[in-house]
């Protein structure tokens, strides 16, 4: 399963405020399907990529990961 349509458009978001602040940009907002509305500046480009992380964690646990190989034995 992968990120839900609003999460995968939130994180495209998220990278590209994150582009925009490490060339350069001083702030840059982010609004979520909720509306919540995040601003980040500077001193958040942390916060920012902690969040990118978040989301990108969450799309690779559901995106099918196996959890370990089948062992079977032939008697």
């Amino acid at each position: 399963m992968a990120l839900s349509a609003d999460d995968a458009a939130r994180l495209a978001s998220l990278k590209a405020a994150y582009d925009k602040l490490i060339a350069g940009g001083q702030v840059q907002r982010v609004r979520n399907a909720s509306g919540r509305e995040v601003e980040y500046g500077r001193g958040d480009v942390e916060a920012l990529k902690r969040e990118i992380d978040q989301l990108e964690g969450l799309a690779a646990s559901t995106s099918g990961a196996r959890r370990g190989a089948l062992r079977f034995q032939v008697r």
